[in-house]
């Protein structure tokens, strides 16, 4: 074995000391085995150490250095190697946790959900990463995507355009949809209360929202179901969601999409036709767009919605009856007979008839939905 007269003092951080060692010992002429031998260890452990394997412990390094020599390779020297290699690695860590982290936040429509009263303004000392974690009640980004994977069934989204449905911007108006209903006392769930009372709201959608909207939340309340209302998130196509907060606590979230009463009207009986007729399980989102995967769900939703409110027998009546360019007055009066709201006969007829719209405009009404809590 040769005497060492030069020090060893390599500068390279980003490398395990195991490549170091492995030159210094090729440098010197030295064996690994002999070198193995003269350290008192295994030639597993050096093979171990050399390929990156293993660290270089104090123990080790004061073994290296009476082997190699203090003057050129030293304890100190190995134990910096080592140390220098181990935070390097931290570093790359970090900065790619950090990127991801941002790269993550970016994907929500932030600005949207402020201006919109989701969130607040500024998220206060905290990081916005931290802030989102707390606002999604989840421990790490990691654990964001597995849990809205399962509960959005996030495959349905790519069935949809980026730029009309984006998947974070849904995650986030459920979100806070959920929040809001949590703080819903709501009784006990009973179907036969729900039902009762959805003959008696499909009359109220006569009356303007502003007037009927109190009793409708405290008539839902009172069956077990918690209604909640949230602004239109862009970029989400949601007109409405329906789930279970838990075993006894439905909840029926709607979006104010479109700014009409008659859409809104229409989207309640939709989720509470999820609520009667389909699984506690799912959380159903009524999309703008709907996927290959739900249409015969949603079709059973918009079918019970539809004949509730107006039964399709009375629809066929009245096109033989008021024609296809029904004067406003009659159908005024058919849906004061109906006891139903002339706007979503309106909506019925053209629906199904391709009535014009803009005839009709003065029979609808625009939706102004209370701003929501935010998140704090």
């Amino acid at each position: 074995m040769k005497n060492v007269n030069t020090e060893f003092n390599p500068d390279y951080d980003q490398l395990h000391p195991g490549v170091f060692l492995e030159e210094f010992l090729g440098a010197q002429g030295i064996k690994k085995t002999d070198f193995a031998r003269r350290c008192g260890r295994p030639t597993k452990t050096i093979s171990e150490i050399i390929s990156g394997i293993s660290a270089i412990t104090p123990e080790t390094a004061l073994q290296f250095e009476r082997v190699l020599g203090a003057g050129s390779a030293s304890a100190k020297m190995w134990l910096r190697l080592q140390q220098n290699w181990q935070l390097q690695t931290v570093r790359q860590k970090d900065r790619a946790a950090n990127a991801e982290v941002s790269a993550w936040v970016k994907n929500f429509p932030t600005n949207d959900m402020k201006r919109l009263g989701f969130i607040t303004s500024e998220p206060g000392s905290e990081t916005w990463v931290n802030y989102f974690l707390r606002y999604f009640q989840v421990s790490s980004i990691r654990a964001w995507e597995e849990f809205w994977d399962h509960r959005l069934n996030l495959a349905r989204f790519k069935q949809q355009r980026p730029d009309t449905t984006h998947r974070y911007a849904v995650a986030a108006w459920l979100n806070q949809a959920e929040r809001q209903a949590l703080a819903v006392d709501a009784e006990s769930y009973n179907e036969t209360l729900f039902r009762s009372a959805l003959a008696e709201i499909r009359k109220m959608t006569r009356q303007s929202w502003e007037d009927v909207g109190e009793r409708l939340v405290e008539l839902c309340r009172l069956c077990g179901v918690a209604l909640v209302f949230l602004p239109y998130l862009k970029n989400t196509g949601l007109r409405g969601a329906a789930f279970w907060a838990t075993k006894d606590k439905a909840v029926i979230a709607l979006s104010d999409y479109g700014k009409s009463e008659e859409r809104v009207w229409f989207a309640f009986f939709h989720e509470a036709a999820h609520i009667l007729f389909h699984s506690k399980k799912a959380m159903f989102v009524d999309l703008e767009r709907v996927g290959s995967q739900e249409k015969e769900i949603e079709q059973e939703a918009n079918e019970y919605a539809a004949n509730f409110l107006i039964p399709k027998n009375e629809v066929k009546r009245l096109i033989n009856t008021l024609g296809p360019k029904a004067n406003p007055s009659l159908i005024k009066q058919e849906a004061s007979r109906l006891e139903i709201s002339p706007g979503l006969l309106v909506e019925r007829l053209k629906h199904e008839y391709r009535y014009g719209r803009s005839a009709y405009k003065n029979l609808r009404r625009e939706l102004v939905f209370p701003n929501c809590d935010p998140f704090e």
